[in-house]
């Protein structure tokens, strides 16, 4: 059964991975995936919410959390925002796709350092702009490779010791996880394109963005005494993330295919509120799926992308937006610090848990903190109507 298990980060996949198998996987990132087998006897470092470093990341103005980034931190409010978003025109913003592709220029330098597969040091030319736009059916297959290396199986294993059964078993894995992934992308889609139709009678959801690094590539012609110097551009997907509808459940997280939305309306009005009463629930706007490449961390990517998701969730009318994010002391610690310092808030636990956290102390129900198929996830909301 393929399931949501959180991952975020800022220089890394920042939330939880709707395509991600149930396979025990801790990455640098903060991403945790779980197999069943292995539920009861994986070890997880619960975070036990190191309220220094949150004051720390709070106190640091955005100037220095952008220290290492070219993002012009104008643009990350403009986009957090709205992208130009009028109440008074709030309905027809609604439905409109954004104004997308939507243009980013970068700040210098022109060129980076930038370390290869084999550990040389070399220069490249860094990119001039960053795009972000849509996700489309002709990307997802270019973006598949880097998706399924953040969180498919276990790589085949290497040792001595290892069976053949063992390697079978993880290429059957990551057959089936890169299926999962193209049959739940090609649905966002589908839907996303369905929701900002002009005849659409359904609401905008599963919005997957892309950014993309546009580098400059100058080449030159010489013919005899005549030398001419054109400039090209090369575009690279370097990032994704997706706002979608859905049922505001601490317990729960969003499925790998696209439901439809009456059905996460139907869902919704079966859990219990956070105050603890019965009036009923609407779905919640929901990030998930936010992946930074390998290669393009710790440059501020993930704060654009996330900047871009709670723009697009201002426009289709959210009060508040909600995420997952892991709650190990190690691999979740980045993403925790990116969550606090952008303004997300733990919602407190009001009896949706079935198993208790006694044992770590009476306060931690408050912190947010709910078991999601078997593993110990933060549940986190930042409020949109500042």
């Amino acid at each position: 059964r393929w399931i949501v298990l959180t991952a975020a980060t800022s220089c890394a996949s920042c939330c939880c991975h709707a395509f991600a198998p149930p396979t025990h996987h801790n990455n640098i990132d903060g991403s945790i995936l779980l197999r069943p087998s292995t539920a009861a006897t994986t070890t997880t470092r619960v975070f036990l919410f190191d309220l220094k470093q949150r004051l720390n990341n709070q106190q640091r103005s955005p100037q220095q959390q952008l220290s290492r980034s070219r993002i012009p931190e104008e643009e990350i409010y403009y986009l957090s925002r709205g992208f130009g978003f009028n109440n008074e025109d709030e309905e027809e913003d609604a439905k409109d796709p954004l104004q997308l592709p939507y243009t980013i220029d970068l700040t210098s330098p022109s060129t980076r350092i930038s370390v290869t597969p084999n550990g040389n040091i070399e220069n490249e030319v860094a990119a001039s702009k960053l795009l972000l736009r849509h996700l489309e059916v002709k990307d997802i297959k270019s973006i598949l490779p880097e998706i399924v290396r953040e969180f498919g199986a276990y790589e085949v294993p290497t040792s001595t010791g290892s069976k053949l059964g063992d390697e079978v078993a993880t290429w059957i894995e990551n057959f089936l996880f890169s299926f999962t992934v193209l049959v739940g992308l090609d649905q966002r889609v589908e839907r996303r394109k369905k929701g900002y139709g002009n005849n659409s009678n359904v609401p905008p959801d599963h919005n997957v963005v892309c950014l993309v690094e546009v580098t400059p590539v100058t080449t030159s012609n010489n013919n005899g005494n005549d030398s001419t110097t054109a400039v090209s551009y090369n575009e690279k997907i370097v990032g994704i993330a997706e706002l979608s509808w859905q049922p505001p459940d601490p317990t729960r997280n969003a499925p790998p295919f696209v439901l439809p939305y009456f059905a996460k309306d139907l869902i919704s009005r079966f859990i219990t509120n956070d105050n603890g009463t019965n009036n009923r629930k609407v779905p919640k706007g929901y990030v998930s799926n936010v992946l930074t490449w390998k290669s393009r961390r710790g440059l501020g990517y993930s704060r654009v992308l996330m900047a871009a998701l709670e723009g697009i969730a201002r426009r289709w009318g959210c009060a508040d937006i909600r995420l997952h994010v892991d709650a190990d002391e190690l691999t979740g610690k980045v993403a925790r610090g990116l969550y606090w310092s952008l303004g997300y808030e733990a919602v407190p636990d009001r009896g949706n848990n079935q198993v208790g956290y006694e044992w770590m102390g009476p306060s931690m129900a408050n912190r947010g903190l709910y078991l999601v198929e078997g593993v110990p996830l933060l549940y986190l909301r930042k409020s949109l109507n500042e």
